[in-house]
């Protein structure tokens, strides 16, 4: 038997998840993650790059907290050459 990169568990978990969601959200939603990584992959990111930045969306998704303390990190103003970062 050939070995795939694909866990055979995780895509027919995905497949059954798909299946099941009544509203097609969970294909569409795919689809763009898909679309998303396919674009990326050919600017450039690597796989570990897509994976850590997935990663930390996951994590997002499931802490209000972590993803307010990101929204104002990324509303940080950089210091001007004049200052200092203390």
């Amino acid at each position: 038997m050939e070995d795939s990169i694909f866990d055979k568990e995780v895509t027919d978990m995905i497949i059954r998840k798909i299946k099941q969601d009544p509203t097609g959200r969970m294909a569409e939603l795919m689809q763009e993650i898909m679309d998303v990584c396919e674009k990326a992959g050919k600017r450039g990111f690597t796989m570990k790059e897509l994976s850590v930045i997935a990663t930390t969306g996951w994590f997002l998704s499931q802490s209000p907290e972590l993803r307010g303390l990101l929204d104002q990190m990324m509303g940080l103003t950089p210091p001007s050459e004049d200052e200092t970062w203390n």
